[in-house]
């Protein structure tokens, strides 16, 4: 690197720590790239809403349950959309922004599709941040924590080995959660 001479060695010094430094957060970023922003069908859930999520859904060929809809969610039938699950619960704000969707795995003996759903997001997502419990037997959870307010989470309670994945924007959903008390607490049902 030629040197410019016009300027103090001082600031020769500073200047090539800089540019060190700025190659280093450009190497730290390249080894740790950030992960796609959750999405449903197309639909970015960061902006997501109930009428698009709904036109999506319905394109993807879910179909709403019998009594589906709901004031503060939809359940929907998967249709074989996603290999083995069965269900999808999508929750709302009161004005309709997305606050969580939980896909449904039912199992009644094998363990196997917890592992299958953690290979599926760890093939999106990289390794989850935080993981408890066996994938191969009892209660098992992994976490993805993501940016803008988002986390997945993979979990298999016991003795029932159903395996739940929930995508989940926390900001929306402390939201809906104080929706949910105001409107328990004027309904005047006590």
């Amino acid at each position: 690197m030629a040197q410019d001479l016009t300027m103090p060695a001082r600031a020769r010094g500073w200047r090539r720590i800089l540019g060190v430094a700025v190659l280093g957060v450009l190497v730290a970023g390249a080894a740790h790239p950030v992960p796609p922003r959750p999405a449903l069908f197309g639909v970015l859930l960061q902006t997501a809403t109930r009428a698009m999520l709904t036109r999506a859904l319905t394109h993807a060929h879910m179909t709403l349950a019998p009594h589906g809809r709901h004031r503060w969610y939809d359940l929907y039938e998967v249709n074989g959309v996603l290999k083995h699950a069965s269900k999808l619960a999508v929750s709302y704000t009161r004005g309709g922004r997305f606050v969580k969707a939980v896909y449904t795995f039912p199992s009644f003996i094998s363990t196997r599709h917890f592992r299958e759903v953690m290979k599926m997001v760890t093939a999106k997502y990289g390794p989850p941040t935080h993981m408890s419990g066996q994938s191969s037997i009892g209660r098992a959870r992994a976490r993805w924590d993501l940016p803008h307010g988002f986390e997945i989470i993979v979990k298999r309670r016991w003795p029932n080995p159903t395996t739940y994945m929930v995508i989940e924007n926390r900001v929306t959903l402390l939201r809906m959660k104080a929706e949910q008390r105001h409107v328990m607490a004027h309904s005047g049902a006590f």
